[in-house]
């Protein structure tokens, strides 16, 4: 078994001392201040050089990278730029950033230092034999705090604040000194074992996240390494990362059993990435194959591990643990082109957004499901937690939406754009990231959803698991909000992408690019718009190379065909711009020019397939990417939430757009004509009655962006509107 082996003294571990990423022909600059130990811990050709360097350059060396690089990926189609490469400058991304780095990131880590709060720090100082105590929290909470380490890198990637560059150091010495010469990483074990108590084994249960964990370690690490150039996270990752091609070698159905939330697919191809070390490579590939020898016993649909891989048909179980299973064997796929993984990721995608996604973008609609639902075999069926669900079962008070699916989402959708450059995906990530992911906190910072409904009503009160009132803290499990603070983080990453000769724009808002091809060309340009609230964006040339570049604009698929208008230096540009697909302009760029991109849109009213039962005969209102919603308090005095409706003649209605701030954030309210129904309050046990033939009467009535909701007291709420 796994525990008596990861005990053998015969296993040993086989740790290299991490190299830097120059042997490989990845970028680099030279900068002061980031010491490199030694010339033994490059590689030998880099090594032979750095001899001949005086010592000061030897210590000076920095890598660049992108948050997930794909620069030498040959099956994926574009890249990510360098990390700092782009930087919000503007509008509703830059304020959510400057609160991130203000707020967000401040505020996670007093929680994670304060014991009667989190004892995740806590956890690793024990750990690492530099404070008493013992093991407390979930068993997840190493990765949840190595999440947050990555949010913070990030910032410092933006800013280059020096007192962060030190706390990292002093948070990566800690975690080093917590990890095992082997490289296993898990506190909850690892606290109790130095401790002298030898009955605590590893991997004792599946759901103790151990694999998890390290997986973080390992994201966390390449991003850590990109924005600084320092590799001291990073050989902690690589021990982790040996630690378990040692498993996958020795006990792989073990390992493969308790691949639970399987972050470390996705972190292992980004060591690869950042280290090309082919074990690493070699690892990821057998880390899908291995699931195939979990056992029938072992295996559930919870976990998607019933069947091999490739013959998964549809998403299906606990939809954290299937979009970070997604979303790594997307990242297999950019690195092997193995077309049996594409094709099985691009069945289940077309299976989530055609029968499974929520308007917002959300996944994992079930508190708790059972699967296969329905069998005919009635022994076969087993308990899902947070469930996908089946086809077309949406519901909107009971939602469970976890957080931490929507942003397990946006990243397999990244991924699956990076591997196909289909603008459809490009589509999805938008739309879980503006409805999905920025819901999930507070617009002041501090307050957190695990779960996301579309509708709350005080009369329903049956006692859900989760807590539909943002709170400040988590302490069952407080996944979700690092995991959400990283990702707001990140979102300046993803607003532009490179591949030979041409540049992607897959986000609209205000920013600045400055990035390189691999051949050093620069491409510099400034993005003014008022994106999302408006359709109006310009791009000012700064720098271009000497030769032809495509710009290639994102299209959204949810906008009208012809609505898209495009000039260059003032002069209209003909062609067919059609939604959900990209647009090439492709020309000798030079400093000033200016492409001017008009999207025209206005507030529509969106209606789901009939055969979701829970939104039949309702509307929700989107403009733009953002799905709105109408919260109690901003209903005329007696009028209740459960009672408005909107009139059946939706082509006429006119919406009235304003610009407000909710909680010191600048957003876009519609003012919209609306119906109250004439009936009385439905009474405590009263389930059916007679319909009320009494006349609607009009009011009017204020929407609010979803991701806004909940921000002005414990509101009543709903996205679908009944059409009367």
């Amino acid at each position: 078994m796994l525990a008596k082996a990861l005990t053998s003294k015969s296993m040993k571990p086989h740790f290299s001392p991490v190299g830097i990423c120059a042997c490989c022909g990845r970028r680099e600059f030279l900068a002061g201040g980031f010491y490199i130990a030694a010339a033994a811990l490059l590689p030998r050709s880099l090594a032979r050089a750095a001899e001949l360097l005086p010592r000061s350059a030897t210590q000076t060396l920095i890598s660049a990278g992108a948050l997930t690089d794909t620069l030498k990926s040959p099956y994926a189609k574009l890249h990510m730029p360098d990390l700092g490469s782009v930087k919000w400058t503007g509008g509703l991304w830059s304020d959510r950033f400057e609160v991130c780095r203000n707020t967000m990131v401040p505020h996670l880590w007093e929680i994670f230092s304060d014991e009667k709060e989190s004892h995740a720090w806590a956890n690793y100082l024990i750990a690492a034999g530099l404070q008493q105590g013992k093991f407390s929290g979930p068993p997840f909470n190493d990765g949840d705090f190595l999440k947050w380490v990555e949010a913070l890198s990030q910032v410092y990637a933006v800013t280059h604040d020096p007192a962060i560059d030190a706390q990292l150091d002093h948070i990566i010495e800690v975690i080093g000194k917590a990890q095992r010469e082997d490289g296993y990483l898990h506190t909850q074990t690892i606290i109790p074992q130095r401790q002298g108590d030898t009955s605590v084994k590893e991997f004792a249960s599946r759901e103790h996240f151990e694999t998890y964990n390290m997986g973080h370690l390992m994201t966390a690490a390449c991003v850590h390494y990109r924005a600084t150039g320092k590799t001291t996270m990073l050989a902690l990752a690589r021990k982790a990362a040996d630690y378990i091609e040692h498993l996958c070698q020795t006990v792989p159905a073990d390992l493969a059993r308790n691949a639970i939330c399987p972050s470390h697919y996705m972190g292992v191809v980004e060591l690869y990435r950042a280290t090309q070390e082919p074990r690493y490579l070699a690892l990821a590939k057998n880390l899908i194959e291995i699931r195939s020898l979990v056992t029938k016993e072992d295996g559930s649909d919870q976990n998607q591990d019933n069947v091999p891989f490739r013959e998964l048909t549809g998403a299906l179980g606990h939809a954290v643990r299937a979009n970070y299973l997604y979303a790594g064997a997307a990242d297999v796929y950019a690195e092997s082109g193995d077309a049996t993984l594409l094709k099985t990721v691009k069945t289940i995608s077309d299976d989530v957004s055609g029968r499974k996604l929520y308007i917002t973008g959300m996944t994992g609609a079930l508190y708790d499901g059972a699967s296969p639902d329905g069998s005919k075999d009635h022994a076969a069926i087993k308990p899902v937690a947070q469930a996908y669900g089946r086809d077309y079962q949406l519901p909107n008070l009971t939602a469970y939406n976890e957080s931490c699916a929507t942003v397990g989402y946006a990243l397999w959708m990244w991924r699956m754009f990076e591997v196909t450059g289909e603008a459809g995906y490009a589509d999805l990530f938008e739309q879980a990231l503006y409805n999905g992911v920025l819901p999930a906190i507070s617009l002041e910072g501090t307050h957190y959803f695990y779960t996301n409904p579309l509708r709350k009503l005080n009369d329903f009160t049956w006692p859900l698991r989760w807590s539909r009132t943002r709170q400040p803290n988590i302490k069952e499990s407080f996944c979700c909000p690092p995991n959400v603070v990283r990702t707001i983080a990140e979102a300046h990453n993803y607003i532009y992408s490179l591949s030979p000769d041409a540049l992607w724009v897959n986000l609209y808002g205000a920013s600045e690019l400055d990035a390189a091809w691999p051949d050093g060309s620069r491409i510099k340009l400034r993005q003014e718009t008022g994106y999302p609230w408006s359709g109006a964006v310009k791009f000012t040339i700064a720098e271009a190379p000497a030769r032809p570049i495509t710009l290639k604009l994102r299209i959204p698929g949810w906008l009208h065909p012809n609505a898209a208008k495009l000039s260059v230096n003032s002069q209209p540009v003909e062609g067919a711009m059609k939604p959900g697909a990209y647009f090439d302009l492709n020309r000798i760029w030079r400093a000033g020019d200016v492409v001017e991109l008009n999207f025209d849109f206005a507030p529509v009213l969106i209606e789901a397939n009939p055969l979701v039962e829970e939104t039949l005969g309702q509307v929700t209102v989107k403009n733009g990417p953002i799905v709105y919603c109408l919260e109690s308090n901003d209903l005329p005095e007696g009028v209740r939430l459960s009672d408005v409706a909107v009139s059946p003649d939706v082509r006429n209605i006119r919406f009235a757009l304003q610009n407000e701030k909710i909680a010191n954030a600048e957003v876009v309210t519609l003012t919209m004509p609306a119906l109250q129904i004439n009936r009385a309050a439905w009474q405590s046990g009263e389930l059916y009655r007679e319909a009320s033939n009494a006349a609607p009467k009009d009011i009017s009535i204020k929407l609010v962006p979803y991701f806004a909701w909940g921000n002005r007291g414990d509101t009543e709420m709903s996205v679908w509107l009944p059409v009367r």
